[in-house]
């Protein structure tokens, strides 16, 4: 009797199990059958929340693409990079001297104010500081040549937005050249588009004179930076500095074809070089000449005498042109700045990216001077 029933409570035990077993088995087929439905749907789902943001990305670009300012893609990855180059004009670029005077310390305060200008001539031949001997006009490439258009503002391609530096203007300017470190930053200038300001000084050997004339070719701005470049000579009186002035000026002329209108100051108009004489009879000079001479508000910092890196270099720049609209930086292109060299390869990149517009100093470019004329 004991044993029938215990086969009996086996029996539906046995039961039991197989009906768990077969509830689980039902569960785990339905299971099975509801995953890869639920995954369908969330992927369809996906996909068509994607789609729609790819047709409205590709409407943007398709509005953008149909501006009339637009101008393509950028040449930094996705970013449109329209670094604007004006009409190629050869006039000085501005920068500070190797190394003395104030160059490696002045710090800018404001912006540059634009100094209103006429008809600039430029002269050529003999400079002397009497009427009987003042040089007659010599036409330059820049005398027939039509008001520099405005440049196009650098915007994201795919929202249309100015980049964040779109509105900055930046001239970059290479002092103390040429050197042989000069076709390279003319090469690398060419690779990104960029035109910049050279300041330049005296040099005859047919390197030189071919650097010169490649500057000018190219379209970069050529200015004068003194024959010598050294103070007890250039600042021993005007009639000193008239004699630097027509021997830069007559080899540039013999070389290019005319004499730039530009000219920087041996450590800029603030210098502490000129001895027993203060910088207006110099200044003097130079407007009664119809030159317009430049400073900066903006270093690199090759010429402060500290070792910086590459990186530093640059970043020492990005620095300095942050909270400024107009940007003249001191740059210089000399057998010992190949750093200066390297630095612009990260430079120059991250300008285009946020924007800026890199320039060369024209007619058009504000004034920017550490000491202003005493009529002033």
């Amino acid at each position: 009797m004991s044993s029938d029933y215990g086969r009996e409570r086996n029996t539906r035990k046995q039961r039991e199990r197989t009906r768990r077993a077969r509830e689980q088995f039902m569960i785990f087929v339905l299971l099975l059958a509801l995953v890869p439905t639920i995954l369908c749907v969330v992927l369809f789902t996906k996909q068509a929340q994607l789609q729609k943001e790819l047709d409205s990305m590709g409407q943007k670009l398709e509005q953008y693409e149909k501006r009339p300012d637009s101008q393509g893609g950028g040449q930094n990855g996705p970013l449109t990079t329209l670094t604007p180059v004006p009409t190629p004009t050869p006039e000085a670029s501005l920068a500070g001297p190797g190394a003395g005077g104030n160059a490696g310390s002045w710090q800018a305060g404001g912006e540059p104010s634009p100094e209103p200008t006429g008809d600039s001539a430029v002269v050529t031949g003999e400079f002397g500081i009497s009427p009987s001997s003042e040089p007659t006009p010599t036409e330059s490439p820049e005398d027939n040549a039509e008001p520099s258009p405005t440049p196009t503002l650098a915007v994201d391609p795919i929202t249309g937005e100015l980049l964040p530096w779109a509105e900055k203007k930046i001239y970059l300017t290479f002092d103390d050249g040429p050197s042989k470190y000069t076709d390279e930053l003319l090469d690398l200038l060419n690779e990104y588009g960029v035109k910049v300001t050279f300041f330049v000084n005296g040099r005859t050997d047919d390197d030189s004179l071919r650097l010169y004339k490649r500057i000018v070719d190219e379209g970069h701005s050529i200015g004068m930076h003194s024959y010598s470049h050294k103070y007890e000579e250039v600042y021993k009186s005007v009639e000193d500095f008239e004699k630097d002035f027509t021997k830069i000026s007559d080899l540039l002329y013999d070389t290019i074809g005319y004499v730039p209108n530009l000219y920087r100051f041996p450590g800029g108009s603030s210098n502490s070089k000129c001895k027993k004489l203060t910088i207006q009879p110099f200044i003097s000079f130079l407007l009664e000449h119809d030159m317009r001479y430049f400073d900066w508000n903006v270093e690199n910092g090759d010429a402060t005498g500290v070792s910086y890196t590459v990186e530093q270099l640059a970043q020492n720049v990005l620095d300095g042109v942050k909270n400024k609209t107009t940007s003249v930086v001191l740059c210089h292109d000399t057998n010992a700045k190949q750093k200066t060299l390297e630095s612009m390869k990260i430079l120059i990149p991250a300008l285009q990216e946020k924007g800026a517009q890199i320039l060369p100093i024209t007619e058009d470019t504000p004034m920017v001077r550490h000491v202003k004329p005493a009529e002033e």
